[in-house]
């Protein structure tokens, strides 16, 4: 992900940019490749303005015109915030488990947790511990202190907790597992641990 204005108005500017782009290739080609990637973006500079109803939308819009997408960290993370901001708990919750599914470094790089490197199988690089490290910064600083005691609690919670350490258990075994029926049950039940706070 690039690195961001610091001037909101650039920022505007930019996400005006980006929706633009996104509709004229939808208008074109009747569906969105977005191979930038930019509709990752939008949504965490809404953000990066303080406009939370505008940052709820764009997640509502990227849900819309994406269902399949597995989305990106940093964007599953904002989503989560804006969520959270807006006072949908439940959802919130469920975004931000997602979001720590999604790379199992985010919420200890947020949270100031120490995390080791895990010898775990990557099916990206979204999902390194590079990623994260070298991920926006301005993305983690969004969070005020209320915000990250409610993703502390959740991370120490029960059921974040079995969630992560399944998920660790099943990424352990994809490392050497080959292709074939048990190898797509641990990616199905992989991705079901994802939805299921």
């Amino acid at each position: 992900m690039s690195q961001f204005p610091s001037d909101p108005r650039k920022i505007q500017e930019r996400i005006k940019r980006y929706e633009d782009d996104l509709r004229k290739e939808y208008k074109k080609f009747r569906y969105i490749s977005d191979d930038s990637g930019k509709r990752y973006l939008i949504g965490p500079m809404y953000l990066l303005t303080g406009d939370i109803l505008g940052a709820v939308k764009s997640f509502e819009w990227f849900e819309k015109e994406f269902s399949d997408d597995g989305g990106e960290p940093f964007h599953l993370l904002c989503w989560a915030l804006s969520l959270y901001r807006s006072n949908d708990k439940v959802k919130a919750t469920k975004k931000l488990c997602q979001a720590m599914l999604s790379n199992l470094y985010l919420l200890p790089f947020l949270l100031n947790i120490e995390q080791p490197s895990l010898d775990i199988w990557h099916s990206s690089n979204w999902e390194g511990k590079d990623y994260i490290e070298h991920g926006p910064s301005e993305l983690l600083r969004i969070w005020d202190e209320q915000a990250l005691q409610w993703a502390r609690e959740l991370y120490q919670s029960d059921s974040f907790r079995k969630a992560r350490e399944r998920s660790i258990e099943i990424l352990k075994l994809l490392k050497s597992e080959p292709v074939g029926p048990k190898r797509s049950q641990l990616v199905k039940e992989l991705s079901a641990l994802e939805y299921s706070n």
